[in-house]
């Protein structure tokens, strides 16, 4: 059973954000926006994430949208392909739904917890990759994942 499967059936909180291990960083698409021109640590690529967030519990819902961002090369990690930032970016996101969405009380509003699961996401990507980022909002042009059950 997946993690939003089981936490479904613990608190009524639906999070349409895939945590079923290794589907999001197949659909994660990351663009390049600011090319790598210089060697060393230089480019930038972002992708993002939309997720239906539902409260089964008072019907409330709200559309997340969560940018991620993410260097194509820093000292830390060195070069980070397209590929790679999708597997990194999946493995936060579903540590994100983990800790900010399952232990969420059934009364949460739905815009708190994206809040929540945002601000979450965003401190363990800059644990994983100095740099990298996720904000509330999407840029225009970046590939946008939709995710539903």
């Amino acid at each position: 059973m997946s993690v939003l499967g089981r936490f479904l059936a613990r608190v009524s909180l639906a999070v349409t954000v895939s945590v079923l291990s290794g589907c999001i960083g197949a659909q994660l698409r990351f663009r390049t926006v600011v090319a790598k021109t210089e060697s060393g640590a230089d480019g930038w690529q972002e992708t993002c994430l939309e997720a239906n967030v539902q409260n089964m519990t008072t019907g409330d819902t709200y559309l997340c949208a969560v940018n991620i961002g993410m260097p194509i090369e820093n000292q830390q990690n060195g070069y980070i392909a397209p590929w790679y930032a999708a597997e990194i970016a999946e493995d936060c996101v579903n540590e994100a739904a983990e800790r900010a969405i399952r232990p969420a009380p059934p009364s949460t509003p739905s815009a708190l917890a994206c809040t929540n699961f945002k601000e979450t996401l965003d401190k363990l990507l800059r644990m994983k990759v100095q740099g990298s980022r996720a904000n509330l909002r999407c840029n225009p042009g970046v590939p946008v994942t939709r995710v539903n059950f």
